[in-house]
């Protein structure tokens, strides 16, 4: 689940400061000190930024409801690359699902179908389904945002449910009987192989299932509540897919360009 792969992180992450800090008192800690400590760090600054945002949280609790230090230091994150957009169309996504084994072609097109991340898909028990008002849900302490977050099953979903119904009395992803437990296996890179699609990787199919959204004229509410994200920033990652919208206004630049505007069939 995400949240345990966080709590690992963070661990990696305390030990690392209690190395550097182990002989001081936390009101003893500068913003010099921190920037020191993680200049060390060798790693993305991406990563480096997990570390600063764990003892900027740290540091605010114990200033602001433990009353242990009187401030905190100011912490300012580094900058990182923007994050690509990586997404496949449907020919290539079904060319992928053709070669991947029935357990994994089912998991993946239900991630597909609820634009839930790998831990929540493999993670999805019959508990958190409820076919009547059609809908799943993840509870907060395992979705990234700590909030609980419900998805609207759609045909291919239930589709993908019916499929699985029977085989396990607890989760609806199983192979050999037992719950999976990693998506990214040798048969998954062999199918991306075999189907021609390089430079992807398993998180990449969200970014798929929002990409279809947009390009479908999704509004970007509706697609920020679907994925459960909770700035709208994260939506304007994807509007450069569908520029639609902008067509009636790149339409006052004919006038300019063409004396004699005539329409150009397509």
């Amino acid at each position: 689940m995400d949240h345990k792969r966080s709590i690992k992180n963070d661990k990696i992450f305390l030990r690392h400061y209690l190395k550097q800090f182990g002989d001081k008192y936390l009101d003893e800690i500068t913003r010099e000190d921190i920037i020191d400590a993680v200049a060390i760090v060798k790693a993305t600054n991406a990563t480096k930024n997990r570390y600063l945002c764990l003892l900027r949280t740290l540091l605010r609790k114990a200033e602001r409801e433990w009353n242990w230090i009187e401030k905190a230091p100011f912490i300012k994150t580094l900058p990182e690359p923007k994050r690509r957009i990586r997404w496949l169309t449907v020919e290539e996504v079904q060319r992928l699902l053709e070669e991947l084994p029935t357990h994994q072609n089912q998991f993946v097109r239900f991630a597909l179908a609820t634009g839930l991340r790998q831990g929540n898909v493999l993670g999805m028990t019959w508990d958190r389904v409820d076919l009547l008002r059609r809908t799943c849900w993840v509870e907060a302490e395992d979705f990234k945002t700590d909030k609980a977050h419900g998805v609207p099953l759609n045909d291919a979903a239930l589709a993908v449910i019916y499929e699985v119904i029977e085989k396990h009395p607890t989760h609806l992803f199983t192979y050999r009987g037992g719950p999976i437990k990693q998506a990214n296996t040798k048969a998954w890179r062999s199918a991306l192989k075999r189907a021609g699609i390089k430079n992807f990787r398993w998180h990449d199919l969200r970014h798929v299932s929002a990409s279809w959204l947009i390009q479908a004229g999704t509004p970007s509410p509706v697609v920020q509540d679907f994925f459960g994200w909770e700035s709208p920033a994260m939506v304007q990652r994807y509007a450069h897919l569908a520029p639609e919208h902008l067509a009636p206004f790149a339409a006052k630049l004919d006038g300019k360009l063409m004396p004699h505007p005539k329409k150009i069939a397509t």
